[in-house]
């Protein structure tokens, strides 16, 4: 179960960390003004879906840490070691996609098939979605 004093508490860390308000981090996140208020004030507990948009939006908010918290009193941040090692795994699965996708190329018929969402997952637990435009 969610702790909300625990999330409130990331959730200011965050944005005081890139100096919003609750007007401005609303408007960031895409969600009414309202919701954020209501979260903050404990009216509501913040959904999954609030939680994803605010990872979706500040990449430095790991959903471990914004979720679970932990020993860090802000979100947690790669240091220049693990950008490299990040970039240059994105960059050899970048290349055996590339390579899976022209093989599949030529088996697949891309109009029957349409994405519905892409999810990658981290070693360290977190995940990011994408949704295709349509």
């Amino acid at each position: 179960m969610l702790n909300t004093e625990a999330f409130l508490e990331r959730l200011e860390i965050l944005m005081e960390n890139n100096q919003l308000n609750a007007t401005a981090f609303a408007e960031k996140i895409g969600v009414q003004r309202s919701s954020v208020s209501h979260i903050i004030s404990k009216r509501n507990k913040p959904s999954l879906e609030f939680m994803l948009k605010i990872h979706e939006h500040f990449e430095e908010a790991n959903l471990n840490w914004l979720i679970l918290g932990g020993e860090k009193t802000s979100p947690p941040t790669l240091t220049e070691e693990q950008t490299e090692v990040a970039q240059t795994d994105l960059f050899s699965n970048k290349q055996k996609e590339d390579n899976a996708a022209k093989s599949s190329l030529s088996q697949t018929n891309l109009e029957a098939e349409k994405v519905a969402q892409i999810i990658q997952i981290y070693k360290d637990g977190s995940f990011r979605t994408f949704f295709p435009k349509t």
